[in-house]
């Protein structure tokens, strides 16, 4: 369903109004911290599970004002990345207030992921020089720097499949999950620059490695870190970017967990998982519509829609992330929705690679 209005146009800006009320509780301390993170909590979560459903979608090719906020995410990361870094160089010690530490490194941290990460996986898949050096620069608070290239070249054609790095595997856990993709995805994304250089007759270590030149953004923010804040400045950017990551890498988690694709089968909406609570695609660029961007890659986030043959989870992508970190529930769950993935979305070929691997009833 396509509608146009005016509201459904400006609630895209929720998650860069969260970038703003972020910087502003850094800028005030103390309880502001604890009171802008618990909204977005709450927002991106509880608040969610009420809002109910919404599969619809902008009908304008063109979005003004969607591709403006896209690109206003930068600045407005880079803001909060600079009033963290003087939070920590105000303290004589981190540990001081840790209460208060905690929060500033955890609001940061969780920005950096559902505003940075989000917008950067959105700009990833534009083709013009401005949109590809924004990501690098979002991805690079994060140090993800492979994202680009392992996201566009493998990702995008290993969906689903066992040697995916990120797609979680049925009965893996999330620390596992974490080590192997963290590992993997940079692994791949190095062996695709160093194939693409061999074809031009170009050496894996030459400058023109995209990898390579990626990783000078997240040094030079920790440079920067350094100078305005000293060791305090970089040791926050470091836990916040890491704090950013691993909630990054949750939400992967999600987003493919258990789910099955033979090896050059073409991909479908059912590799997969939807979502379509209205706070969760408000605040994630409506990143779950994950069918239908798996299924048009190049489709602006505003027009993705809701796909009718794709397996959807029973609650919105924050929640089930906060549900992945109890493994006894995360499993409860999840072992129905595959038992009815294997009955009614997958083929006959996947039903057969399941018993194979020994994944039957196993979540």
């Amino acid at each position: 369903m396509q509608r146009l209005s005016l509201l459904a146009t400006l609630r895209y800006g929720s998650a860069n109004f969260l970038l703003v009320l972020g910087a502003a509780a850094l800028v005030i301390g103390g309880w502001a911290i604890w009171g802008v993170l618990a909204l977005a909590l709450v927002f991106g979560s509880f608040a969610d599970e009420v809002s109910g459903d919404d599969d619809t979608s902008l009908k304008e090719s063109r979005c003004i004002f969607c591709t403006v906020n896209l690109y206003l995410t930068l600045p407005l990361v880079g803001l909060l990345a600079f009033l963290l870094v003087r939070f920590a160089a105000l303290r004589p010690s981190l540990t001081e207030q840790p209460l208060e530490t905690i929060g500033a490194l955890w609001l940061t941290g969780y920005l950096f992921a559902l505003a940075g990460a989000t917008v950067a996986h959105e700009l990833t898949h534009r083709s013009n020089r401005l949109a590809k050096l924004s990501a690098y620069l979002l991805l690079g608070f994060t140090g993800n720097a492979s994202f680009v290239i392992y996201h566009i070249y493998t990702h995008h054609r290993q969906v689903g499949t066992y040697h995916d790095a990120a797609t979680a595997r049925r009965g893996e856990r999330l620390r596992t999950f974490m080590a192997r993709t963290l590992t993997q995805q940079f692994a791949q994304a190095a062996r695709f620059e160093a194939a693409r250089l061999k074809r031009k007759g170009l050496s894996p270590y030459s400058w023109r490695n995209e990898l390579i030149l990626a990783h000078l953004v997240p040094l030079a923010i920790l440079a920067l870190a350094g100078i305005f804040g000293g060791w305090n400045g970089v040791i926050a950017i470091l836990l916040a970017g890491l704090i950013g990551r691993s909630f990054h890498e949750l939400i992967n988690y999600v987003e493919h967990y258990g789910l099955v694709r033979v090896e050059n089968s073409p991909i479908m909406p059912h590799h997969s998982w939807d979502c379509y609570r209205t706070l969760s695609n408000v605040l994630h660029y409506n990143l779950p519509r994950h069918a239908d961007h798996h299924m048009f890659a190049s489709k602006a986030f505003w027009q993705l829609n809701a796909q009718q043959d794709a397996p959807t989870l029973p609650y919105g992508y924050q929640t089930m992330a906060f549900i992945a970190l109890t493994p006894p529930l995360w499993r409860h769950i999840m072992r129905k929705l595959l038992a009815d993935w294997d009955e009614r979305f997958a083929s006959e070929a996947e039903r057969k690679a399941v018993r194979e691997r020994g994944w039957e009833g196993v979540a």
